[in-house]
């Protein structure tokens, strides 16, 4: 078994949801484990940690169980095999906002996990029409956002040392190279809110990306298929996010831009 803990927020979430499903698939047996305030940043993580509040709640394998804990109660439940980190959505464009906060915590776990293998999760901009109040940081610009993610994890990787899960990355290629999911000609939106992933297409995607630069399998040959109630899955977009999938994840991601 290899315990997984996520420092992030709802996008953690997004990420784990499928996760342990997709790799049990491939002979990966996995337990995943949030503690989660939705759009919790690095500096927030630390200040509810230095007032031991219990407003997290805990997130197991992307199932919200309703416990409240501490972050340290969360920390303190396994010996973590590998720990991410994400920054809140808003911030995650604006690198300043990441330091020295992410490299606190990133001393903490450790501290109390120190065989961890740290990562940095890679999450994804807003869609083109999102109406998050705060897309406004980027000029309302899906690619502007993405580059602005993408240097701030592009930085974070290298100040501290780490791996990059390229979540962003395969969500960005997805919308500018899978037609179905080309929003600007009336494509599937790859989230569900403008901001959150699609609960069938935009998490499974997500976890092909963990999956595969965690553990390494070739992601094309995944057997899970996504189901979700009141939802259909096609299978041949399915077979195309695998594709897509293997592209991102053969690149050398400090080096090349989709």
């Amino acid at each position: 078994m290899i315990n997984i803990f996520g420092i992030g927020n709802s996008y953690t979430e997004d990420a784990h949801y499928f996760l342990k499903d997709l790799c049990k698939s491939m002979g990966v047996e996995i337990t995943c484990i949030v503690p989660f305030i939705g759009g919790h940043t690095f500096k927030r993580h630390l200040n509810s940690i230095a007032t031991d509040s219990d407003d997290y709640i805990l997130i197991e394998n992307g199932i919200n169980t309703g416990k409240h804990v501490t972050f340290m109660e969360a920390l303190n439940m396994k010996q973590w095999d590998i720990v991410t980190f994400n920054q809140g959505s808003v911030q995650s464009g604006r690198p300043f906002t990441y330091f020295p906060y992410i490299n606190q915590l990133a001393d903490l776990v450790k501290e109390h996990s120190p065989n961890a293998k740290l990562y940095i999760h890679e999450t994804w901009a807003y869609e083109i029409d999102s109406d998050h109040p705060h897309f406004s940081f980027y000029e309302r610009d899906q690619k502007n956002m993405y580059e602005r993610v993408i240097d701030g994890y592009r930085l974070a990787t290298k100040l501290l040392g780490v791996e990059r899960i390229p979540a962003g990355t395969l969500i960005q290629y997805m919308r500018e190279n899978i037609p179905e999911f080309d929003r600007k000609n009336g494509g599937i939106p790859l989230t569900r809110d403008g901001y959150h992933m699609h609960l069938v297409y935009g998490r499974y995607a997500v976890a092909l990306a963990w999956y595969g630069k965690l553990f390494g399998g070739d992601v094309r040959q995944v057997p899970f298929i996504p189901q979700v109630e009141g939802m259909e899955t096609d299978l041949a977009l399915i077979e195309k996010i695998k594709e897509a999938a293997a592209v991102v994840l053969s690149q050398d991601y400090d080096d090349q831009d989709i």
